[in-house]
């Protein structure tokens, strides 16, 4: 594809005679562009092919470099155009062409960028030579205005979009090697730039915000009110595109403040807007990817795994690397979800190899925390506790970035039972995460809190804790919250609370929490064993036939290898929440052996955690 500068400059050879009452007429189907080039001595094949343009999208339009003209007319090459001679004819019939030519490749150079900027290392590098030359190019202008003719407004504005480009570049290696107070400083900088006449610049600097606030701080309750004003701004100004891309942002940014009914609302809202555009954008990516996580809180895996399948197809056409690197962390939770470890192993795999290959630093984030997730899963404790050791250190400084980390440390301590150590990390950083702005992050906080609490023998903090908890995630349905925190110990923590409730042990409840809550709660436990079940039997099938039996068959019948007497007085007492130092006392044994039997138990049946065992121990009747 040809220099954006130079396409500028054959435009704006086309563009200059605009008020001639002949392209007029061409316009309005009243003359030919055969006539039009020979009348003005251009190239009939370039100017042919810019005419298509300008009926497109208008003369005013390009007349005023506007994104909508800069789009379209930045994916003409010169072969299109007649060649490189065609485009140098019509270049220097027009020696003023900086009148238009700057807005025009300054429009294209924001295109190319947009496009491209968050794609894989091959495509970046491509775009980042090509709009490089037209950087070079303009800021020669800018040194030599006189020259050029150019009014003290037109070297304002060019320098401030080319400074806007260069900062949305950067914004790329930031990302690259997780740099929030360079993050930071750029914000800054740019923030004192003047507000663009036109919109669609305005992005980059609400970009950069963005990514600060959201991505890096994780305080997405503090954008939202500029994000609504500049959704109103992108739709009064007819920007398709842009008011797409706010909207993303918007979604995403409510579901930080936990309102994901509004999440869902901007999202749907969103696509319907790129429905009526008629043509394809990477854009819907974003949305499909606020949509899984939705769905994902509300624990309707099956709608969750539509959305992430959309998204990673997205991906994929757009070569999309923010997306195809979540997709892959959507997928392995997904898979611990749904009880399955190998699947979300193999995302995993499939993650480190993006992040290996692109180098994102918030991605690799992800890979040892969701490693970890995988071992707790497992029942790999020992590599998780390994783990946490390495780590402990390095988590004592607050990072917002390492904020999902720090909360996985605490599942560590949870699932070691040192629950002291548990609620001294999370008492510690509590300034963190108890915080309105920030509140995916604060739920899960206040849910391993309520673990912690009671398990530390704090019940009365414990309810006070699990009181606010029920009223932030209740009206905005937040399931899979529970469900996957630390289970099942988040279960024995509500039973109790329930028992403490019913028996007015307690006294007042703070924050009015109810008994019916707390009930509707523990339901959703057992609709989330049941899905359990559901697993356990669609990976059973695989290995062997299960035939449907009556409810009266005898116990292991259909099991492939049969549990020993005494693995099912490991069974029962692993089902009735016991660790593994009460079973090897009980049944006086070391817990070396315990884990093994443990180990033994899971294989047999077909499982990987806990909560799986005791869904698949209801369906072959052990209990």
């Amino acid at each position: 594809m040809m220099d954006v500068f130079e396409l500028a400059g054959a435009v704006a050879a086309v563009v200059a005679a605009y008020q001639s009452h002949l392209l007029q007429a061409l316009l309005n189907g009243s003359a030919t562009p055969a006539r039009y080039a020979e009348e003005l001595g251009l190239d009939a094949t370039a100017t042919e092919r810019i005419l298509d343009v300008l009926a497109q999208v208008g003369v005013a339009d390009c007349e005023h470099g506007s994104y909508a003209a800069s789009t379209g007319l930045s994916q003409l090459d010169a072969q299109q155009l007649g060649g490189l001679d065609a485009i140098g004819a019509l270049w220097s019939q027009v020696p003023a062409f900086l009148v238009h030519g700057e807005r025009l490749a300054l429009g294209a150079a924001l295109y190319f960028v947009d496009s491209v900027n968050l794609n894989n290392a091959t495509l970046h590098a491509s775009m980042a030579a090509q709009v490089e030359r037209t950087f070079t190019r303009l800021e020669e202008l800018v040194r030599r205005p006189r020259q050029w003719t150019l009014s003290e407004a037109e070297v304002m504005l060019i320098g401030s979009r080319l400074r806007l480009l260069r900062a949305w570049i950067e914004l790329r290696e930031i990302a690259k090697h997780g740099d929030r107070e360079r993050l930071r400083l750029l914000s800054q900088e740019i923030e004192t730039l003047p507000q663009d006449v036109e919109v669609s610049w305005n992005i980059i600097s609400l970009s950069v915000a963005f990514w600060l606030t959201v991505v890096y701080e994780g305080e997405g309750a503090s954008l939202i009110p500029r994000l609504q004003s500049a959704k109103q701004q992108m739709l009064e100004a007819g920007d398709s595109p842009a008011t797409i891309r706010v909207m993303s942002w918007l979604a995403l940014a409510y579901t930080q403040t936990a309102q994901l009914h509004l999440a869902q609302q901007q999202c749907l809202e969103a696509l319907a807007l790129v429905e009526r555009i008629g043509r394809p954008t990477a854009l819907a990516g974003y949305l499909y990817y606020t949509l899984f996580f939705i769905f994902y809180a509300w624990n309707r895996l099956e709608e969750a795994a539509e959305w992430l399948q959309r998204m990673l197809r997205s991906a994929q056409d757009w070569q999309q690397v923010e997306l195809l690197a979540m997709g892959e962390i959507f997928a392995a939770r997904l898979a611990l979800a749904r009880g399955n470890p190998s699947r979300a192993e193999e995302a995993l795999h499939h993650l480190e190899a993006l992040v290996e290959q692109e180098g994102f630093a918030h991605h690799a984030l992800w890979v040892k925390t969701l490693r970890v997730q995988c071992w707790l899963a497992e029942g790999k404790l020992a590599q998780a506790s390994e783990w946490a050791a390495q780590h402990m250190l390095s988590l004592e400084t607050w990072n917002p970035l390492r904020r999902w980390e720090l909360l996985m440390l605490v599942r560590v301590l949870l699932a070691q039972q040192k629950y002291a150590q548990a609620v001294e990390t999370l008492s510690r950083f509590s300034q963190h995460y108890d915080r309105p702005g920030a509140l995916d992050a604060a739920l899960e906080w206040m849910a391993l809190s309520v673990v912690a609490l009671h398990h530390a023998g704090k019940p009365e903090q414990a309810v006070g804790v699990a009181a606010r908890l029920l009223q932030l995630a209740e009206p905005e349905g937040y399931t899979l919250l529970y469900l996957d925190t630390s289970e099942p110990m988040m279960k024995q923590a509500l039973n109790v609370l329930l028992d403490a409730l019913q028996d007015d042990a307690l006294g007042a409840a703070p924050g009015s929490i109810s008994r019916s809550s707390v009930s509707q709660w523990l339901s959703a436990f057992e609709q989330g064993e049941t899905e359990a079940a559901h697993q356990v039997l669609r990976r059973s099938a695989r290995t062997a036939a299960i035939q449907s039996e009556p409810r009266t068959a005898a116990p292991q019948q259909h099991m492939a290898e049969p549990l020993s007497p005494q693995e099912l007085k490991v069974l029962h007492l692993l089902v009735a929440g016991h660790t593994y130092a009460e079973m090897a006392e009980r049944l006086i044994v070391s817990v070396h052996t315990i884990k093994t039997q443990v180990s033994s138990i899971y294989r047999k049946l077909g499982v990987g955690r806990r909560a799986e065992a005791i869904a698949a121990s209801r369906h072959f009747h052990l209990l």
